[in-house]
């Protein structure tokens, strides 16, 4: 039996337009730390070795300051780490794994996968991979290498290690998926023993064997992503089923809610689902919002939303949002407007659009501060 932890997808040196630079540093320290989180967990375990199944860096061409904590972090772990490249990460003439100087920095413990071919761990051992070689999938996928593998002697372990989307689950632009069916095949018949993949970020099993698997990333990336934040930890042996155990790894959570809007209490649902969130610091929460409100309502929710800005990471604005606003004449029956806010009040409301409710909205908030009273009479 070989026990081994497996992760994808790091994507170091990634940025997310929606995180003020505050935000983002933090982020960007999160993701390199995981790298210890992972280390420390797969050696608590008893792991032989751990194995990224592509995507590493976000980038093709990473700049020197990116990549070299994550080298320091990675020779700083007590096991051997094999990096298979990913389609943001893959192996170029002008690439990461190409440069100079990762060559030079480069710990000893740290094996990049760099060909189609099975690579030995240790006797008896073996992983088979499949790193992309350009920007589109390479030819030789992981499920064209597992058909192709020989079968594997008594007593051995062969495990898959590929990227890409698989054919099951994949959209329509998806190209050249992999092909769920053709590794069920190779694995009865017993080409491999068990395939694991990236890509794909959300920790996922496929197909029915309980032997194809996504790890997901380590941190989320995105509000969409269902089970992010995962390390698996995976015991296989020769001819037995293998035992996959999720461990959680992640410190920043991203969430997303749909919310229908009718009155009062759903924008206290809004503003009290924001509030339950556990370390808005590290929190990216995206409220979806769907429905109408009065005038007065949806003022209260703007405000509410914004107050709460400065404490996450981030709350952005989804386009899956539709806010219907109607403007009541109890909005605004005890502001006692006159002068100049009256008569805005009166043009507004005969107008119609959305910047017409947001001028309303702050016409609205302004008058409830005390600065749209008879004061402004002249």
């Amino acid at each position: 039996m070989v026990r081994f932890a497996h992760t994808a997808d790091w994507q170091l040196g990634m940025t997310r337009y929606f995180l003020s630079p505050g935000a983002q540093g933090r982020y960007d320290q999160a993701r390199l730390d995981a790298i210890g989180r992972i280390g420390r967990i797969a050696a608590e375990q008893g792991c032989e070795f751990i194995v990224v199944c592509g995507d590493v860096f976000e980038h093709v061409q990473v700049a020197r300051k990116t990549a070299a904590p994550a080298l320091r972090a990675l020779g700083a772990l007590p096991l051997p780490v094999y990096l298979l490249p990913g389609n943001h990460d893959h192996l170029s003439s002008a690439g990461i794994y190409a440069s100079h100087w990762f060559g030079a920095d480069r710990p000893a413990n740290v094996h990049v996968l760099a060909r189609p071919e099975p690579v030995e761990v240790r006797p008896g051992v073996e992983l088979l991979a499949a790193p992309w070689d350009g920007k589109r999938p390479p030819t030789a996928q992981i499920d064209r290498l597992a058909a192709q593998a020989e079968p594997l002697a008594p007593g051995s372990v062969r495990i898959a290690v590929g990227h890409g989307g698989v054919d099951t689950l994949a959209s329509k632009l998806t190209e050249d998926p992999i092909s769920v069916a053709a590794l069920e095949t190779a694995l009865a018949e017993r080409r491999i023993d068990l395939v694991l993949l990236g890509d794909r970020h959300s920790l996922t099993p496929v197909g029915e064997t309980g032997r194809i698997w996504y790890s997901g990333t380590p941190e989320p990336t995105a509000t969409r992503e269902l089970e992010p934040g995962k390390l698996l930890i995976v015991d296989v042996a020769p001819d037995g089923p293998p035992d996959v155990t999720p461990h959680h790894v992640s410190t920043w959570t991203f969430v997303e809610h749909d919310f229908t809007l009718r009155g009062t209490d759903s924008v206290d649902e809004v503003l009290d689902w924001l509030d339950a969130l556990p370390e808005p610091a590290c929190t990216v929460a995206k409220p979806v919002m769907r429905g109408e409100l009065p005038l007065a309502e949806h003022a209260r929710l703007t405000d509410g939303v914004e107050q709460r800005r400065d404490l996450f990471a981030a709350i952005p604005t989804s386009s899956r949002t539709d806010i219907r606003v109607r403007s009541e004449d109890a909005d605004f029956a005890d502001l006692a407007l006159s002068g100049f806010a009256a008569q805005a009040l009166d043009e507004l409301r005969g107008l119609d659009g959305d910047e017409a409710k947001g001028a309303l909205g702050l016409l609205l908030r302004l008058a409830d501060s005390g600065m749209g009273t008879g004061a402004q009479a002249r």
